[in-house]
C-alpha cells in the first residue's frame, strides 16, 4: 500500500516494495509522471470519532496499566502493521479508517477479556458512540465471534454459558429448525442478560443498553456456525 503526502510543494509517495535497488526511485518517478493524478476526496474523521478513540484508549490503558500516550502509540503501531498503512495517524485519517481503528481497539481489548464498549447508561460518553455509524454493529459482531456477552463482557466457559440470541422471536421464522442465520438479527448474551431481554422486551432492552442485534451475511454464518454448534440448522451456505 502506498502512502501519499504533500510536503514542500511536492507530492511524496512512500511505496513498500520487495527490494530497493539503485535506480528504482528514478524508474518509479518516471513511470508515475506519465500517469494522470486522480484525487478522491474523503471525509476526515469526525470530532465524535476522535473523542471515542481517546475514550476507548483511556479505558484500555487504565485496564492494563498503560498511560494514554503509551496505549495510543501501541495501538497505532499494531493497527498500522495489521492494515499495512504506513505512518498511520488519527490526526489525518478519514472516517472509514477511523471506524476501522475503533473496531481494532475494541477487538484487541476483547482478546484480553476487556469490555470497552458498555458504559453506565447515564455516561455522557455514550453520545460519541451513538453518533458513529456501524460501531455498534462492529462491536456486536466482535462479541459474537469471541462468544462473549455484548452487555457485560462475560466469557463463555465451563462456569458461564454465552448464548446466541435471536433479536426477533425465533417463532417469527418458524422455529429453530428453520433458522438459517439470515432471517433475523443476532447478538451474544449471557444467561442473565438473555433472561432480562425476554422479561423486559426488545424495545426496553435496546433503550437501556443502546444496542441491538446485527444481521449476518453468509460468510459470518459460516464462521459462527462453528462456534454455536446447534444453531443455523437450515443454513445451506456450505453448498455455496
Amino acid at each position: 500500500m502506498a502512502y501519499t503526502e504533500i510536503k514542500n510543494s511536492e507530492i511524496i509517495i512512500t511505496l513498500a516494495v520487495e527490494k530497493v535497488y539503485p535506480g528504482l526511485k528514478q524508474q518509479l518517478e518516471e513511470r508515475l509522471n506519465n500517469f494522470p493524478i486522480k484525487v478522491i476526496p474523503v471525509k476526515k474523521l469526525s470530532q465524535a470519532q476522535n473523542g471515542l478513540i481517546h475514550v476507548l484508549l483511556k479505558q484500555f490503558g487504565d485496564e492494563i496499566g498503560y498511560t494514554l500516550i503509551e496505549i495510543k502509540e501501541l495501538m497505532k503501531e499494531q493497527f498500522a502493521i495489521s492494515t499495512d498503512i504506513l505512518d498511520f495517524s488519527t490526526a489525518k485519517c478519514d472516517m472509514e479508517t477511523a471506524n476501522e481503528f475503533i473496531s481494532f481497539i475494541i477487538e484487541q481489548a476483547l482478546e484480553l477479556g476487556i469490555n470497552l464498549y458498555i458504559l453506565g447508561r447515564h455516561d455522557k460518553r455514550y453520545k460519541h458512540i451513538l453518533e458513529i455509524d456501524n460501531i455498534t454493529q462492529r462491536y456486536v459482531i466482535a462479541c459474537l465471534k469471541k462468544r462473549v456477552c455484548c452487555i457485560c463482557g462475560k466469557e463463555h466457559n465451563e462456569y458461564s454459558t454465552i448464548e446466541l440470541h435471536h433479536w426477533n422471536s425465533v417463532a417469527s421464522i418458524g422455529g429453530y429448525e428453520n433458522c438459517d442465520g439470515l432471517k433475523t438479527p443476532f447478538m451474544s448474551l449471557c444467561t442473565k442478560h438473555h433472561q432480562e431481554f425476554h422479561a423486559t422486551g426488545k424495545e426496553t432492552f435496546k433503550n437501556k443498553y443502546y444496542i441491538e442485534g446485527v444481521w449476518l451475511n453468509v460468510e459470518l454464518v459460516k464462521e459462527l456456525k462453528k462456534i454455536y454448534k446447534n444453531h443455523f440448522k437450515a443454513f445451506k451456505g456450505d453448498e455455496i
